[in-house]
């Protein structure tokens, strides 16, 4: 948003190289607001102002581009798992008491996008961090939408055809214990962790807890097999430690 993408940089070409998918496109926020939900809120707000504004306007950017296209959103801290295209119009749950907005899918023009931006403008605060992301999602909007009090009693069919996953399916490490469980050694008689189940469709690593320790390509840690095993492209250029 709002910068010039630099096609020459030699990951970017290595990685367009290997996967013919990956698409870079860059917009003029003042012309991606315009005639949105979101323009008044972004001229005359004052978010700006606020201790968290970047993390807001990328808040904020979320559902209008869900709203406005549809498709997958994924937190850059995920590691992908297995395939997620089975998977349409759902958040996922971090614990059976918490609802994040690390992943997210919505099909185009679905009503929940729409509400969740007149929202997010709606009730915006810019004195709190997950005040108009999390917050609007678990608190305010989804209790409503699909008449439910508890996390567990949201689905697919209480939610009219938007579903709220099992915490397993993307949080399988708990933030309390990531460090530990992403960290430690692979016993030599061990090939996966015993949370790595079926069930997990990809593995929220808790980013802001864990991004200042390092990774060691050589190292047996969790985290490095992870990434080693499901993102070797990434892994064969990354640097000796990263």
């Amino acid at each position: 948003m709002g910068g010039r993408i630099n096609f020459s940089l030699v990951t970017l070409k290595k990685l367009k190289e290997k996967y013919d998918n990956i698409h870079l496109i860059s917009f003029n926020l003042d012309d991606f607001m315009a005639r949105s939900p979101l323009e008044y809120w972004y001229h005359c707000n004052g978010w700006r102002d606020g201790p968290f504004h970047v993390s807001h306007l990328s808040d904020g950017l979320l559902f209008l581009t869900l709203h406005k296209y549809g498709g997958y959103y994924f937190y850059l801290g995920v590691i992908s798992i297995r395939p997620v295209t089975d998977l349409r119009n759902f958040v996922a749950a971090e614990s059976n008491d918490y609802l994040g907005s690390w992943v997210l899918h919505a099909d185009f023009k679905n009503p929940v996008m729409e509400l969740a931006v007149k929202d997010f403008a709606a009730n915006y605060r810019s004195d709190v961090w997950g005040h108009n992301c999390p917050a609007l999602l678990r608190l305010r909007f989804l209790k409503n939408w699909c008449k439910a009090q508890d996390l567990l009693e949201m689905n697919y069919v209480s939610c009219h055809e938007f579903n709220v996953l099992h915490y397993s399916s993307f949080c399988p490490v708990d933030y309390s214990v990531a460090t530990k469980k992403f960290f430690i050694h692979r016993p030599a008689n061990q090939s996966l962790p015993a949370w790595l189940t079926d069930q997990v469709v990809g593995v929220h690593t808790w980013k802001k807890l864990t991004y200042n320790k390092p990774i060691y390509k050589n190292s047996t840690h969790r985290y490095t097999l992870l990434a080693q095993n499901q993102c070797p492209s990434i892994f064969a250029i990354a640097p000796e430690i990263f």
